[in-house]
């Protein structure tokens, strides 16, 4: 009885071992849209990797890097992979790391993947999370609005979206870098706001001011319009959302006020939902809880996101 015993905790070690595998699949060959930024050798290709549970999936989690963010950094960082496989899920990692512009190829790149999940696996349209960090998660929330905005629009109509510390209203990030590059006083803060700036120009066409239209269209959300501009589009979709709001941290490393961080956004967002009956949005705030993985003290990073109450939330709502 004992060696049974050894012999099936050997099968179930075994098989969890198997659902924390990536797999990677190549979708293209080349990258016309730089999707996934130069930042490594497989810059010129289009890919994701993918874990498959080994029990019959419950549904697929999305899970989308952060600006210029690699692949195995997200799948290190987040922590949610292996947990969520664990629980039954397929894990999809897209190479998707520029995220700041209008994501229509985002959003083409990530129908294929879906179509590629769901023939192979067989798992339903209707059983798909989105999410991501920052800009990933900026995707995630667009591709959810342009679902249910467009219907028939995506492959998929996600179930449910989560995102880390997202970008939402680009007139307000136009203006933040704006900022940033004025007080001139982080190069991190000058450089990231000047790339910014240079791909809002290129994407549309100039500032703010000068397109007002084209960033109302593209924005996932807008604080000066009554109905949020797109975020009235998820007024049906559960909404998760972490942030960390350490204005000391800010202040002292970047020069940034509450002003200029996400949380303004993030805060105003989820209350306009929730104002307008989305009582599944929810804000997540958390207190000291972002480091990146070499020790470095930083709000803006994966680690303010409990995977494992994240998984619980998700799982409520399969």
């Amino acid at each position: 009885m004992k060696k049974l015993y050894l012999l099936l905790t050997f099968i179930g070690t075994f098989s969890i071992a198997l659902a924390q595998q990536t797999e990677r699949i190549v979708v293209y060959r080349e990258d016309p849209h730089d999707l996934y930024a130069n930042m490594d050798a497989d810059s010129t290709t289009l890919f994701y990797e993918k874990m498959v549970p080994s029990v019959k999936p419950i549904g697929v989690l999305v899970v989308m890097p952060g600006a210029g963010e690699l692949i195995k950094e997200t799948i290190q960082e987040s922590g949610i992979g292996k947990l969520a496989a664990q629980k039954g899920f397929i894990v999809i990692f897209p190479s998707i790391n520029r995220s700041i512009g209008k994501h229509i190829y985002e959003h083409a790149f990530l129908d294929t993947i879906f179509k590629q999940v769901v023939k192979a696996h067989g798992v339903g349209r209707d059983r798909f999370v989105l999410g991501g960090f920052s800009g990933g998660g900026t995707v995630a929330l667009s591709y959810a609005e342009k679902a249910n905005r467009e219907p028939g629009s995506t492959f998929v109509k996600p179930r449910a979206v989560f995102s880390v510390d997202p970008p939402l209203d680009y007139t307000h990030i136009w203006k933040n870098s704006e900022k940033n590059i004025e007080r001139g006083y982080s190069p991190v803060a000058v450089d990231e706001s000047k790339w910014i700036l240079g791909i809002y120009t290129t994407e549309f066409g100039g500032s703010p001011s000068q397109h007002p239209e084209t960033y109302l269209k593209y924005s996932v959300f807008t604080y000066d319009d009554k109905d949020g501009g797109n975020a009235k589009y998820l007024l049906k979709t559960p909404v998760l959302i972490y942030t960390e709001p350490d204005i000391l941290w800010q202040m002292e490393n970047r020069r940034r006020d509450y002003y200029d961080l996400n949380c303004a956004d993030i805060s105003a967002m989820i209350n306009l939902l929730r104002m307008k009956g989305n009582l599944q949005a929810h804000m997540m705030v958390t207190y000291n809880k972002g480091v990146r993985p070499d020790g470095q003290r930083h709000p803006h990073s994966w680690s303010i996101m409990d995977p494992a109450e994240y998984l619980d939330w998700i799982l409520d709502r399969m």
